[in-house]
């Protein structure tokens, strides 16, 4: 948006030697500078404003937040409100107020150039010199008169309160003065919204400079018109206020504004806030038993503050944030967690360090299965979500088969989740944690480079949990389970013949059970080769086994700091000769300094003289010191022993 420099300044009486550092203040409070442009005795300024501050619209309005932000002194002072007081004899807070003149419609006259001047920046120049006086007084003031032709004014209505009844103005204006018939005349209105509340100071709305805009504007019209204006008309009607008041604590203020000393808890005075917010003129009044400030809003600011933070962004940018030295923090309060949840999210992490993806699925399905126990809902949200439950398996089942729609890669997943049953007997309904998880991995392992990979088994399943329940600490025990110990909504998925149990050594008590899926599910007829695992246990019964040591039996080793350095060697070696041997040969060399010893490749090359097959293994050794970084000489002892262990073996 434009504005002219020296009208803006008009009000202000600023030097130019302060232009820049004026344009630097703005800048800092959210009004920027796009461009400057130079023309005679005056300077174009392009401002960018935000859509929450469009209450800057004219050159008045500007010179006010100057005025505010640099605590400049306003040239200009608001001109006593003067009413008839015979017509205005009621208590009213506010009123719409209008004030109506008639002048003879003059065609001949021309605009000043002064006035056509400031039109011409913002493009709204015409021929008709009282549209463009009206126009220059809205660029000026942020305000200006309605001009009404005769021919029109029954369209016009006003409402005058004190009459109880309605009027259009040209009905107002018969009342008042007789017109010719041949007569041209124009009628301009001058309206505000005034406020009989007496506050202790101006807050420069722009309803407070009626009498000054209105001055102007009757001046201006008789010089430039060439025409007597004699008296007004006025009218009024009472209207709601509508102040916007915010109530602020102080303690939020102090909280997200924070100290004012680096070293010192010291927030800003209740003294230093009323006279802040007395300069960007905020009408407040302070409750001392609540610590909080009431805060009026002027008018012109009501789109742009709308709450408490608002407020206290405008405390920030009058006093500066960079006088401020911390931040508001957040108390975090850690509640107490249970032993239980502790167990919970050990067993959690641990599944997930062994590669295990945790699922997180619905407890309402659909029975499937047809399971007797299963607990049916009066209620349910559609036909696939009927019945709560019994097993976590299901849904583990149903994500396996998701899962090979799009892939055939290996899927590890687990989930803890409750359970429903009902007992067949007693139709007491029982709800308890389960933690189930199912393996399907097709690429498991291989036995050498050579061949393929092969899919994992029960005994590579058995091992995983082996090292799950050492992990957490479980005494438990593997043992052959019966058909009738199996949990009866697991008994249509589970294979009888490649089950497991586990027991609780403690107490004997099952914790769970470990099986293929049988193939005879109809979701997993399609894909009879694959092997697919699952485990389900009880997962009370699974903290029950778990043994918490008093005892800290670990060793710790600090990892090194300095980069390292990796050979990667092709040794030939014989078929009977056992990997140990070659790793001791090589650690043997420097123990110090040798971090890991790996081997990646495995391959046979025919000798094409003696027609035999050699074998050759690739080996890649890492070395690193603990203390410092190697060197050129250190590099150079280590390929001699290298060439050394290549050439012995």
């Amino acid at each position: 948006m434009k504005f002219s420099w020296q009208l803006t300044n008009s009000f202000l009486h600023i030097h130019n030697k302060y232009f820049l550092q004026i344009l630097e203040q703005l800048t800092l409070s959210g009004i920027e500078t796009e461009e400057i442009e130079d023309i005679v005795y005056d300077k174009i300024l392009n401002l960018s404003i935000t859509t929450n501050r469009k209450e800057i619209k004219s050159t008045f309005s500007l010179a006010r937040e100057i005025s505010i932000i640099t605590k400049r002194k306003l040239y200009v002072k608001p001109i006593k409100f003067n009413t008839n007081k015979k017509i205005i004899k009621f208590n009213y807070e506010q009123i719409k107020y209008r004030r109506t003149h008639i002048i003879k419609k003059n065609i001949h006259t021309k605009t000043p150039i002064w006035i056509t001047k400031e039109l011409k920046i913002h493009n709204t120049y015409c021929e008709n010199s009282l549209n463009n006086i009206q126009e220059y007084i809205k660029i000026k003031w942020g305000k200006t008169f309605e001009i009404i032709n005769f021919n029109r004014a029954n369209e016009v209505i006003f409402n005058n309160n004190h009459k109880k009844h309605n009027l259009s103005i040209k009905q107002f204006i018969n009342n008042k003065i007789k017109i010719k018939n041949n007569e041209k005349i124009q009628i301009i209105i001058f309206d505000t919204n005034y406020k009989f509340i007496k506050y202790p100071y101006y807050n420069h709305d722009i309803s407070e400079f009626y009498e000054n805009y209105y001055t102007e504007s009757i001046n201006i019209i008789k010089e430039v018109e060439r025409c007597t204006i004699g008296k007004y008309y006025e009218q009024y009607e009472e209207i709601i206020n509508n102040d916007k008041k915010i109530l602020l604590n102080k303690s939020t203020i102090n909280n997200w504004l924070g100290s004012t000393k680096e070293k010192k808890k010291k927030f800003l005075q209740t003294k230093e806030i009323n006279n802040i917010l007395y300069e960007i003129k905020f009408f407040t009044q302070y409750i001392k038993n609540k610590k909080a400030f009431i805060v009026k809003i002027p008018q012109y600011r009501k789109d742009d503050i709308n709450n408490n933070i608002d407020i206290i962004e405008e405390i920030g940018k009058r006093y500066g944030f960079n006088k401020f030295y911390n931040k508001y923090t957040y108390k975090k309060i850690n509640g107490r967690k249970s032993e239980k949840l502790k167990k919970i999210n050990q067993i959690r992490n641990t599944l997930r360090k062994l590669g295990f993806n945790e699922v997180i699925n619905c407890s309402i399905v659909n029975n499937t299965l047809k399971s007797k126990n299963s607990i049916k809902l009066y209620n349910p949200i559609n036909e696939e979500q009927t019945y709560l439950r019994n097993n976590i398996t299901y849904n583990l089942i149903e994500n396996y088969i998701h899962h090979i729609k799009y892939s055939n890669d290996n899927l590890l997943i687990f989930e803890i989740g409750n359970t429903f049953n009902k007992h067949s007997e007693t139709n007491v309904y029982n709800e308890e944690k389960s933690i189930g998880g199912l393996i399907y991995a097709p690429d498991y392992h291989r036995i050498n480079w050579k061949n393929k990979s092969n899919s994992i088994n029960l005994f590579h399943i058995k091992g995983l949990l082996e090292v799950f329940f050492e992990q957490i600490e479980s005494n438990f025990n593997f043992s052959k389970i019966e058909i009738q110990e199996i949990k009866k909504s697991l008994q249509p998925i589970v294979n009888n013949n490649k089950t497991i149990g586990l027991y609780n050594k403690n107490n004997n008590k099952m914790i769970g059970v470990v099986s293929q899926i049988s193939n005879q599910l109809s979701q997993l007829r399609n894909n009879k080769n694959n092997k697919v695992y699952i485990f389900e246990l009880k997962l009370n019964e699974l903290i029950n086994s778990i043994n918490c040591k008093q005892h800290i039996d670990y060793n710790t080793k600090s990892y090194s700091k300095y980069p390292s350095i990796t050979r990667d060697i092709s040794i030939k070696v014989s078929e009977n000769k056992h990997i140990k041997e070659i790793k001791q040969t090589i650690t043997s060399v420097s123990q110090e300094l040798i971090e890991s010893i790996k081997i990646f490749n495995e391959y046979s090359k025919i000798d094409i003289k003696t027609n035999q097959t050699k074998k050759f293994i690739g080996i890649r050794i890492t070395y690193r010191s603990m203390n410092r970084t190697l060197n050129i000489k250190d590099i150079q002892t280590i390929d001699q022993h290298l060439i050394k262990i290549i050439n012995n073996t």
